[in-house]
């Protein structure tokens, strides 16, 4: 047996030298063929490129294929030739014809106040295609191109003259309705109800949504005026089960309380059977809504932010603390409302209701204008001066001015006269009548003392220390009105004096407030708050004893045959109340503040003076 063998040229086989050639051969073909194909895409891609910017120059700053504007074709039209077709095609629209029946009205653009803007709308035009990212555009530009895009002319209306066309209009078709009517004859108190009418009206939005509609179409065919028609009356069933719902309410009433400012509101009977819906068999919560509204009128209140401005040491020119708001929850309290009366109705009881509100705050709180302490309000008195004299509550302002805006440090003892100052004419203030030595005189700065009592009162409130504290000699009418028997501190320069020490941690700023009108004094003290806790007992008065024969002065500032009293006649007598301040078990103050008037005859001013 011989043995084949393969004649071998090389390192390799001769058939696998074939096979190399062979796949050299077809890549080489195959890579001829390629370029080829790509030659053919680029030149594709070329001509499609090339056609853009054709048709990009040819349109440029000119509508695309497809777009119209009013109904008519635009491509190819520049902006001025858009807005020229646009105004032929507009003024071609003499009116819109508006018909209700056999009636038509026939109003023009400018009565009814329509006009267009033709520069908006070509630029709207211009603008199919073109706001959009590069393949963005082109894919609608071929959408329009295929289905086309109608812009609509952009109308501009003068709403006063729309209004007013279409009053005029409604003016000849509305039949108002009556709405039924209910109430209350007192004489023998029985309801009575009357059915009320039925009626139409246009329906004004309807109409204007369909007036759009034909201006931006530009057209001229008729417009049907949309009606609404009104059915408020009452069958004469539904008037006998008002009737009967009506009566069963005479009498009844539900009190709305609010808590916060100590007040209430009444709802009677009258108000009540108004807001009785005939109709449903319930009640008419629209009508309580209403009512609602306008009780949220009366107590709302918005929150107020706190000023601060300190001038110099120890005095602060303007201050208002931050005070929260209050707001009525409408909605809320309507439906406690309405659930209240059909209880009432119900059950033939009076129904009573809390008022619902909520807080709101102030954007900047007292403690964050001032570094002070100043944070809320401590303490408060007042008093009030009527039929005090001219002199006397020019005084009285004064001096409670000179106090206004002072800081007391803490632990320090504020005295009134050194803060209150030399008080006479040189320091401008005015005669009137003081008490000195047992007797009632014309004095440099009459008046004052019903400062320091007013201030003594605020010191009692806000817990502070007293140190100094002298009762008046006789009981005077002023510091008894609205207020018990011995809560005065009287003032005479240099003595006697009020003070008090500022034992809290922070400042304490007083704040005055003077109202002529309502002849008030306050005070108010601020600070901060260590929860102590004050107490203070009702007057107890023993050893009374009458007073003395009425006194008359001569007065040569009132004119002659004048007689003005100033002082009410009073017993005297022995007076005293406790005071007590407490800071949770801790007990800060306990003091027994006592009071020994003589008796106190009536004063009258007997004019003395001639022309």
């Amino acid at each position: 047996m011989s043995e084949v063998t393969e004649e071998v040229s090389g390192p390799y086989p001769k058939s696998i030298q074939q096979a190399g050639r062979s796949w050299i051969y077809n890549m080489t073909m195959l890579i001829r063929k390629s370029k080829s194909l790509v030659t053919l895409i680029g030149l594709a891609m070329a001509g499609v490129l090339i056609c853009a910017a054709l048709f990009e120059v040819k349109y440029q700053e000119k509508a695309f294929p497809g777009v119209k504007v009013a109904g008519k074709e635009v491509e190819g039209m520049n902006k001025a030739e858009i807005q020229i077709l646009l105004k032929t095609e507009s003024e071609k629209m003499s009116g819109l014809w508006l018909g209700w029946g056999i009636n038509k009205w026939v109003v023009s653009p400018d009565e009814i106040g329509l006009t267009y803007d033709v520069q908006q709308t070509a630029d709207i035009a211009l603008k199919v295609g073109r706001d959009g990212k590069p393949i963005q555009n082109w894919r609608m530009r071929l959408q329009i191109f295929r289905q086309g895009r109608e812009i609509g002319p952009v109308a501009v209306w003068d709403t006063k003259k729309t209004d007013i066309a279409i009053a005029e209009i409604a003016g000849q078709i509305d039949l108002p309705a009556r709405e039924p009517e209910i109430m209350i004859v007192r004489a023998n108190n029985v309801v009575v109800v009357t059915s009320g009418e039925n009626g139409y009206e246009v329906d004004r939005l309807a109409l204007i949504k369909d007036l759009e509609r034909a201006a931006e179409r530009l057209d001229n065919n008729r417009i049907d005026i949309p009606i609404v028609q009104l059915r408020p009356r009452l069958s004469d069933e539904q008037v006998a089960r008002l009737t009967g719902r009506g009566q069963k309410l005479i009498g009844k009433n539900l009190i709305l309380t609010l808590a916060e400012i100590d007040q209430k509101w009444e709802v009677g009977d009258e108000q009540l059977i108004t807001w009785l819906d005939g109709a449903s068999d319930g009640w008419k919560r629209y009508k309580v809504s209403e009512w609602v509204k306008q009780l949220a009128q009366a107590i709302d209140r918005p929150a107020e932010d706190a000023t601060f401005k300190f001038v110099e040491p120890g005095k602060v020119e303007e201050f208002k603390p931050a005070k929260e708001g209050l707001k009525v929850k409408q909605e809320e309290l309507t439906d406690e409302i309405v659930r209240a009366v059909e209880k009432v109705e119900l059950e033939g009881n009076n129904g009573q209701l809390a008022i619902l509100t909520e807080k709101t705050w102030p954007e900047i709180g007292t403690g964050e204008v001032n570094n002070f302490g100043i944070n809320e309000r401590i303490g408060m008195g007042e008093s009030w001066f009527s039929g005090s004299i001219t002199n006397r509550i020019f005084n009285l302002k004064k001096a409670a001015e000179k106090l206004n805006g002072t800081l007391i440090p803490p632990e320090e003892v504020f005295s009134f006269n050194e803060h209150v100052g030399e008080v006479s004419a040189d320091t401008g203030y005015k005669q009137a009548y003081i008490i000195k030595e047992g007797k009632t005189i014309l004095g440099d700065g009459g008046g004052v003392c019903q400062v320091s009592t007013t201030l003594f009162r605020a010191v009692l409130n806000a817990g502070l220390p007293v140190e100094e504290r002298t009762a008046h000699a006789y009981r005077v009418s002023y510091y008894e009105e609205k207020y018990q028997v011995g809560f005065d501190a009287t003032v005479f320069q240099p003595s006697p004096d009020f003070k008090f020490r500022n034992d809290t941690p922070a400042y304490v700023l007083i704040q005055t407030e003077f109202n002529e009108k309502e002849k008030h004094l306050v005070f108010r003290l601020y600070g901060t708050s260590d929860g102590r806790l004050v107490t203070l007992s009702k007057s107890r008065i023993w050893e009374v004893t009458a007073p003395p024969p009425d006194l008359y002065i001569d007065d040569p500032t009132l004119p002659a045959g004048t007689v003005k009293q100033t002082e009410h006649a009073a017993k005297g007598s022995k007076v005293a109340f406790d005071w007590k301040v407490t800071r949770g078990e801790e007990i800060l103050q306990e003091r027994t503040f006592y009071s020994n008037y003589r008796p106190w005859q009536a004063v009258y001013l007997r004019g003395t003076k001639t022309n």
